[in-house]
């Protein structure tokens, strides 16, 4: 169960606080799904789109522990886009990363992480875009806990973009609740901010990309735990933004770790 908020997470980077063991493998396919028919504008304002947004995503997620306090991790998707009558389809960043535990407990981890975004060769000029088309770098804090009745991981991280767009904040909080021996229920709160310094240019129809964007959603499912393999199904909400979608969605994930 330590391992599991990245997964929760499609459109960010993080992993969770806790590492791998060393040589343990963690592989996670999974599809996500949002749609969205309505824009928060810059002040807030919830207006219709004029086309419906739509983002079918297949992305494969990995892990592994390179040290017994070092895990490296890899995140690749393949998404299909549409607004309209405007499609598009394709690999999207492919991420690569790494989490160093530097403060660990009983019950407790407390980690740093870092990735390079990498664009996989999508053309920029394609509408709905796949990507910002611009290498990029994240870091961050990771702190989580786990005991009797569950656990509580959370992270706060700084992404930067080489060219465009602004730079952003991202943080997440995360509860897992043992409802019984096998099956949990999750919440989690993210929180998106872009900060408006870099050079802005314009993106069309993706309405996840916007440089200079405020975010909040919620993600609520279920976790069915299996040994080492594990199934999760969350539902996806956004309830605050500027300059994105007021849209929703639905992950759906394999966890197996070996």
């Amino acid at each position: 169960m330590k391992y599991f908020v990245f997964l929760l997470l499609p459109a960010l980077s993080f992993a969770s606080a806790w590492v791998k063991e060393e040589g343990q493998f963690f592989l996670s396919p999974s599809f996500n799904y949002y749609r969205a028919k309505d824009f928060y504008d810059k002040e807030g304002n919830k207006l219709p789109m004029g086309c419906t947004f739509e983002k079918r995503e297949v992305q494969l997620y990995g892990e592994y522990g390179l040290t017994k306090k070092t895990t490296i991790t890899f995140k690749l998707p393949y998404d299909e886009l549409k607004c309209g009558t405007n499609s598009n389809s394709g690999f999207g960043d492919l991420e690569l990363g790494l989490i160093r535990q530097i403060k660990k407990g009983k019950d407790y981890s407390f980690s740093l992480y870092g990735n390079a975004i990498v664009p996989t060769g999508y053309s920029i000029r394609d509408n709905p875009r796949l990507g910002y088309g611009r290498l990029g770098l994240e870091g961050g804090l990771l702190y989580g806990r786990s005991g009797k009745f569950g656990f509580f991981d959370s992270g706060v991280g700084y992404r930067y973009y080489f060219g465009y767009p602004s730079s952003q904040i991202m943080s997440y909080a995360t509860a897992g609740i043992n409802l019984t021996k096998n099956i949990q229920f999750l919440t989690t709160l993210d929180l998106q901010i872009g900060l408006g310094d870099g050079k802005r240019e314009q993106i069309g129809n993706n309405v996840l990309l916007e440089p200079d964007y405020k975010l909040a959603q919620v993600y609520v499912g279920p976790m069915i735990m299996l040994g080492n393999i594990s199934l999760a199904s969350t539902y996806q909400q956004v309830f605050f933004g500027r300059n994105t979608g007021a849209g929703k969605g639905f992950n759906l994930s394999l966890w197996w770790s070996f």
